[in-house]
């Protein structure tokens, strides 16, 4: 009744357009979540090891094992000119290798297949005249049949947000605004994990955060849905960021949206920029996320290391903020 009356009074002489739109904000205004306490058994961190200030590989992996407690680790298996330089060389799978062979027991690690060389931006050098299925067969089929068979590996995430329109790899795959063309890349990706590796899991591509630019994210991975792409997976991601609770909540939001989905759900990116801002953001968007949507199963902080202490990483390269205030907590529970 009271933010009825607010709006009323402040649209005295509004169009009936105009106070529809005030009401449809009033009715999803809500309390801030209270903290809670974070369930540390299902949650992960992006740790992409690739910057050797942090230390090695094996001892940034075993650092998230051993003194934050944690047992999932998600990595990056960008395919970029670094890594096949050529239509015609063969992949350098050089750095891939020694990520998994120092992955310690103990930790599961989702691997995320994404990214193309510069080479790809000429459709002269795609399989059949198509990106998304050329992605693929040169990349996606070359790291299942290397990789399918590592203990260490619980999953394939394929593609990370396709939905980005700032990312250039996205307009040459033909995705930012048709998920039923990062539908067809997902569907042939889950064929070949499926013939190759049948044991390990298909993750969708989490879009762009799905609580933010409402509701474009929302209506890409409803979309995405509708077209059948639960068929071809085997647990649905998701990003978050921000807090924008009240697009959680609201009609046609982000929670009437994932109660629809019949996947697991895994928040494979969230977390908050700032050393002393990462354990309250964890403390109260993570609970209030898992009351709203029962599906989450696990949640992956972005991400282990950075070089600034105003960024998101649990360890920085900042001599006064080395550790944020949730690398913190995980060290002392």
């Amino acid at each position: 009744l009271i933010p009825l009356i607010a709006v009323l009074a402040l649209c005295s002489g509004c169009n009936s357009s105009a106070i529809d739109e005030l009401l449809d904000t009033a009715e999803v205004l809500i309390d801030e979540p209270e903290r809670r306490t974070i369930d540390v058994n299902r949650m992960g961190v992006n740790a992409f090891v690739n910057d050797g200030r942090f230390g090695t590989i094996s001892g940034q992996f075993s650092e998230v094992r051993d003194t934050l407690g944690l047992g999932f680790i998600r990595v990056l298996f960008n395919w970029g000119d670094d890594v096949q330089a050529s239509p015609g060389s063969s992949p350098d799978f050089s750095f891939y290798d020694d990520i998994l062979s120092n992955v310690p027991a103990g930790i599961d690690v989702l691997i995320v297949v994404t990214g193309i060389p510069s080479w790809m931006s000429d459709s002269a050098n795609w399989v059949g005249g198509n990106p998304r299925l050329t992605f693929v067969e040169l990349w996606v089929k070359p790291v299942i049949e290397r990789y399918g068979g590592n203990s260490a590996i619980v999953g394939f995430q394929i593609w990370n947000e396709p939905n980005m329109e700032s990312n250039p790899e996205n307009t040459v795959l033909s995705m930012v605004g048709s998920p039923t063309n990062y539908l067809e890349l997902l569907t042939a990706a889950y064929g070949m994990v499926k013939a190759n590796a049948p044991s390990k899991l298909v993750v969708t591509a989490a879009t762009t955060s799905i609580n933010q630019n409402y509701p474009g994210s929302v209506n890409y991975n409803r979309d995405l849905r509708n077209a059948g792409a639960e068929s071809f997976a085997d647990i649905w991601a998701i990003h978050y960021y921000g807090r924008q609770f009240e697009n959680v909540v609201r009609d046609d939001g982000v929670a009437d949206f994932l109660g629809g989905v019949t996947l697991p759900i895994w928040i494979t990116e969230s977390g908050a920029q700032g050393v002393n801002n990462q354990l309250p953001y964890a403390e109260q968007v993570w609970p209030f996320l898992r009351s709203e949507i029962p599906g989450i199963v696990r949640i992956y902080y972005y991400k282990f290391d950075t070089e600034s202490s105003a960024d998101y990483g649990l360890r920085t390269l900042d001599a006064n903020f080395p550790v944020s205030d949730l690398y913190v907590h995980l060290r002392d529970r």
